[in-house]
């Protein structure tokens, strides 16, 4: 049972954030220019490349990077890229970094890294900087953090991170649906209206639909919390749950800004 609380006590935090106002710039890398994304800053030495199909979260494209290998005597390397302009933030003010990746690689990491800066120079670690490595998954998974600006940073520059080591590099990481917002444009009511737009049969049998208002990942677990499938699909998009056993299931539905729940029995 402690499972399952806890899974449902972060379907609950979820849905109560859905940001309003987001900050970052062709947020969806829906648009490229020259082999690089539009609004994001590509160093010379980083290779991007734009990803399609089972590589993408939502839309039709994406954005990968290529892990690189350290040189010398260093022991790793990293490549980050970020917006163009750097976001002006206000002291005082939380704010909530987040977006989707898919790391199936076990030749690249990742770590989302936010700075809050000076017009010239980072002001120093922070709750948006990720203290540990993705780990290998052949899903998108979300990553989320909030916090408050550095005393005296007036601006924040909204990375993404990849990092190789002697023994694996240069495997892609790809990136997708990334936003930068302040939490206090977040709005409840849209939450509610998710949940109430999501639609689903309470007893299912050979396959599970859902009336939702847009693409989102479908997870089902068990009652204690295990995790049987995972899908991104579309509205009313069949989900095979022909090899779930008869029972009681929880199944969450998670788009780009809020996450419900429901509860579901297997014949």
């Amino acid at each position: 049972m402690k499972k399952l609380y806890i899974l449902m006590s972060l379907v609950a935090i979820s849905a109560s954030t859905n940001a309003q106002t987001n900050l970052i710039s062709n947020s969806d890398f829906e648009t490229w220019t020259a082999g690089v994304p539009d609004s994001w800053f590509i160093p010379t030495s980083t290779t991007v490349t734009q990803g399609s199909d089972i590589n993408v979260h939502g839309g039709i494209s994406s954005c990968g990077i290529t892990s690189p290998a350290p040189t010398g005597t260093a022991t790793s390397a990293n490549k980050t890229i970020s917006q163009t302009t750097d976001i002006p933030v206000t002291q005082g003010v939380t704010y909530v970094f987040s977006g989707w990746y898919l790391d199936n690689t076990p030749n690249a990491q990742f770590k989302y890294w936010n700075q809050f800066r000076t017009a010239t120079a980072d002001t120093g670690t922070n709750s948006l900087q990720a203290s540990a490595y993705s780990t290998d998954s052949p899903l998108w998974q979300f990553f989320t953090a909030e916090g408050m600006p550095n005393a005296t940073a007036t601006v924040a520059r909204a990375g993404l991170r990849t990092y190789g080591t002697p023994t694996a590099n240069g495997g892609i990481i790809y990136f997708d649906d990334i936003m930068f917002y302040d939490k206090s444009t977040m709005s409840v009511t849209e939450v509610k209206d998710f949940d109430n737009q999501v639609k689903m049969a309470t007893v299912i049998s050979d396959f599970l639909t859902i009336e939702m208002p847009s693409r989102a990942t479908v997870n089902i677990y068990s009652t204690d919390g295990k995790l049987f499938s995972s899908n991104r699909v579309n509205s009313n998009e069949a989900i095979n749950t022909q090899s779930l056993s008869s029972g009681v299931y929880f199944v969450t539905i998670q788009n780009d800004f809020a996450k419900t729940s429901r509860k579901i029995i297997k014949n």
